[in-house]
């Protein structure tokens, strides 16, 4: 038995699942079950028993589970404690649209509170930085909130609107119709980012509520090139002022607001709960939190042309 199988192991309770711990963990599903057996070879006792959602430790796999909580809380903490003289290496994962608002302002802010920290920024799709986070590879990330996970801590830092941006003809052309209501989304032909984004999981999750499709004519993943095209009139789309203002082409854009409740999504800050930070790291995340807030808000209320 050997500390990787207790973090294979511990994690696979957690999530419930070997094809979810192995995308965690980022290791192949089968390297990860080797693992598993080799562990429950070495203790002879069986410590998964399948059920129809995925896997649930067994009477011996719950005790293990303790014991190995313990060990690596105890790890961590150790490492903790070694790295504790200084800050070290602190990484921040930004989803590109967050970076390109706040990164450049975040990262001089922080490096004049700890002269000591080697600051990095990893750039990814929200579900990428909720994975780097569980792994390590990171220590922060400021993202679009994530689906639960017990792995993971949030702590939500603004609200943003969604609205149908339009370009200045169509805009024009809507100016007599009632507000637009989230049904009525279905009626416009939406260029909308690749599943899996953040934004987009919004308005679709709510279309399926009211047990509507949206009409999404294209998927572009870069945010500018789609504004771009709303521009010229090749469709529309559901996105933030923070998106729109990102674009040279901002001012050809019209955003129309969506009838109560209308759409929202929210920025937090993450944190992995696994590890144990050094008390400068830990210092730095809270501080991230504050001043992502600070920048993110005067971002969200800048009035654009």
């Amino acid at each position: 038995m050997d500390i990787k199988q207790l973090r294979y192991f511990s994690t696979i309770a957690q999530v419930g699942s070997f094809s979810r711990a192995a995308t965690v963990l980022r290791v192949t599903q089968p390297s990860l079950s080797k693992q598993i057996s080799l562990l429950e070879e070495a203790l002879g006792r069986r410590l998964f028993v399948r059920n129809g959602r995925g896997v649930s430790p067994t009477e011996a796999g719950t005790r293990l589970q303790r014991h190995a909580r313990r060990i690596l809380d105890q790890l961590a903490e150790a490492e903790a404690d070694v790295r504790a003289t200084g800050a070290g290496r602190f990484a921040i994962g930004l989803p590109y649209t967050l970076a390109a608002t706040v990164a450049t302002e975040l990262l001089s802010r922080l490096r004049k509170m700890e002269p000591s920290a080697d600051l990095a920024v990893i750039q990814g799709r929200s579900a990428f930085l909720i994975d780097s986070l569980c792994t390590g590879a990171i220590d922060v990330a400021i993202t679009y909130t994530p689906p639960s996970t017990p792995l993971v801590e949030t702590t939500p830092l603004i609200t943003e609107e969604l609205f149908l941006m339009a370009s200045q003809k169509n805009a024009k052309a809507l100016a007599k119709k009632s507000p637009i209501t989230l049904a009525d989304l279905c009626d416009f032909p939406l260029i909308a980012p690749s599943r899996p984004n953040a934004i987009r999981a919004t308005f679709e999750e709510a279309l399926r509520r009211a047990k509507k499709v949206p009409k999404v004519v294209m998927e572009i993943d870069n945010i500018e090139t789609i504004i771009e095209l709303v521009a010229k009139g090749e469709g529309f789309a559901v996105l933030s002022n923070l998106s729109r203002n990102l674009s040279p082409h901002k001012q050809d854009v019209v955003p129309l607001p969506i009838a109560s409740p209308g759409l929202k999504n929210e920025i937090c800050m993450a944190v992995s709960t696994r590890g144990s930070l050094s008390q400068a790291n830990g210092r730095l995340v809270t501080l991230t939190g504050e001043i992502g807030r600070e920048l993110l808000l005067e971002a969200a209320h800048r009035r654009t042309p």
